[in-house]
């Protein structure tokens, strides 16, 4: 996929998704699953890059989001700046220079609440008009529901901290995961029999509740079925967060290795024991919990 930053592009014949797209939800691949079936158009997802966040407020890292949106068969990401030189472009420059003069947009999918340029003050009856008088196609998308209300980035977020994996990954469209490198860690693992991988979850990615979880592991394109701890480790002293996955029937050496961890199921809080021998025997009885809920599951 191809990763543009900047105010200005010559691109030609884009299909172009606008919109912030944090969470690449169900709500947001109406958009994207429109730009992708068009033929002879380039798919490009527009969004913003340097927006300020709140920490563990994203549901993706750009990383992951990029890796997402390749999957999905996205051809371009507009990564726009977010700064005090574009916070004033009005809303007809918008227009003009990035979607008829960089991107040559022939087809322009959003939401129906869309707003874009200086002070929000474009809208989607504003775009309309533009699509209708330069000859582009204009798809509004209304907002995605199902039985508990509209599907949102914001509600996702609340399941994820509650813990609600399960619910969350149906919002999601997709199991909540994290993407990451293959680190050394205290090598605890190793002295009781039960190796582990260890990755570091990105601090700007919303936190579940410190735990185990029931998990799923892609390693090189192989899925295997795992226990994670997402935690400090308490019980050896532990002070960092990192998400450390026992893998079932895997015993491969992978440091360095970019892995994904999907959280399934959350299985318990994190705990500090009194032993090595203590926290031992829990890692058994939690492998045994994740080995039943794997049952039936397709990896």
């Amino acid at each position: 996929m191809e990763i543009l930053r900047g105010v200005t592009f010559h691109q030609k014949k884009s299909a172009v998704s606008l919109g912030k797209f944090d969470g690449i939800h169900l709500g947001h691949q109406l958009l994207m699953n429109e730009i992708i079936k068009q033929e002879d158009l380039v798919p490009t997802v527009f969004t913003f890059e340097g927006m300020k966040t709140e920490p563990e407020s994203l549901l993706y890292s750009e990383a992951e989001k990029q890796y997402l949106l390749e999957q999905m068969g996205i051809e371009r990401e507009i990564l726009f700046p977010f700064n005090d030189q574009t916070k004033i472009m009005s809303p007809e420059s918008f227009i003009q220079n990035m979607l008829w003069d960089s991107l040559d947009a022939r087809l322009i999918c959003v939401g129906e609440d869309y707003r874009f340029g200086c002070k929000r003050a474009g809208d989607v009856a504003m775009l309309e008009r533009a699509c209708k008088k330069h000859g582009c196609a204009l798809r509004v998308f209304p907002k995605r529901k199902d039985e508990q209300g509209v599907i949102s980035s914001t509600r996702i977020r609340e399941l994820i901290r509650l813990g609600q994996m399960q619910e969350a990954s149906k919002l999601l469209g997709r199991n909540f995961f994290y993407l990451g490198t293959v680190k050394h860690g205290q090598a605890l693992g190793r002295t009781i029999q039960m190796p582990t991988i260890n990755i570091l979850p990105p601090p700007e990615k919303v936190l579940p509740p410190l735990g185990v979880y029931t998990s799923v592991v892609t390693v090189g394109g192989r899925r295997f079925g795992a226990v994670s701890n997402l935690g400090k480790k308490p019980t050896v002293g532990g002070k960092a967060i990192s998400l450390e996955s026992f893998l079932f029937d895997f015993d491969q050496n992978i440091y360095g290795k970019t892995v994904r961890v999907d959280l399934l199921e959350f299985q318990r809080a994190e705990q500090k024991f009194d032993s090595i021998e203590a926290l031992r025997a829990q890692m058994e009885h939690d492998k045994k919990t994740a080995q039943t809920n794997l049952k039936g599951a397709r990896l």
